[in-house]
């Protein structure tokens, strides 16, 4: 756990080495988890190959956000959306890893919701994070069903930003 949270740090942790201490200090701190996925999954191969395949960061995030999710440790879907090679908008992928490592799909899912809002202002919960009548109508919409299979964030064909519609790929029903 980085001293730094450890000292009063309130910021969004991406922790990569969460240990039980640091989950202690999570809980206590009622502080989210925000493992963010895409940037590691760059690194992989290159951590593989330093390691002989013994190890990598993405491995180690698999087991903190595990231990995290045993301990119930709110989790935030973040980005790691700062370079050319994860650009804003590809992050959706991220929902299959925290599926497949404890969280199941609608859980995955739910990390982009409400814990998100609270996360970004505590006061923005009121208005962002659920459909509801006089909340912003910013949705999204897929073919499929993503409780099911949580690829299907990944081929998004509905957004409505601002109760304003910016893309629609949906084929109407006949």
């Amino acid at each position: 756990m980085p001293t730094g949270v450890k000292a009063g740090v309130d910021a969004p942790n991406h922790l990569l080495g969460l240990d039980d201490d640091g989950v202690k200090v999570l809980l206590a701190k009622k502080l989210p988890y925000v493992p963010t996925v895409d940037d590691l999954i760059a690194l992989e191969k290159g951590d593989l190959d330093a390691t002989g395949g013994r190890n990598s960061r993405l491995k180690m995030l698999e087991q903190a956000v595990r231990r995290a999710v045993a301990a119930n440790v709110p989790i935030v879907f973040g980005s790691g959306a700062t370079s050319e090679h994860i650009p804003h908008g590809r992050q959706a992928d991220q929902f299959a890893y925290y599926a497949k490592w404890g969280m199941g799909p609608v859980k995955a899912l739910q990390t982009a919701f409400l814990p998100a809002a609270r996360l970004l202002n505590y006061d923005m919960e009121n208005v962002i994070g659920s459909l509801e009548t006089g909340k912003f109508a910013d949705v999204i919409a897929v073919s499929g069903n993503p409780t099911v299979d949580v690829t299907e964030m990944e081929r998004v064909k509905f957004v409505m930003k601002g109760g304003m519609v910016v893309r629609n790929d949906l084929v109407a029903p006949r």
